[in-house]
């Protein structure tokens, strides 16, 4: 349910990026790339990008 996902993502993240710790590492499967799925793999995209 792409809404419940779209939902749930951000918390989803943090707690992810807490558990995984300094330096480690989070994978996610992509959604299909339509409709909602757009904007949730656009941010899943945007959170795998390098920080500076």
């Amino acid at each position: 349910d792409l809404v419940e996902a779209a939902s749930r993502l951000f918390q989803t993240l943090r707690d992810a990026d807490r558990l995984a710790g300094p330096g480690g590492r989070i994978a996610f499967a992509p959604i299909p790339e339509t409709g909602l799925g757009r904007a949730i793999n656009d941010r899943l995209r945007r959170a795998a990008a390098p920080r500076s």
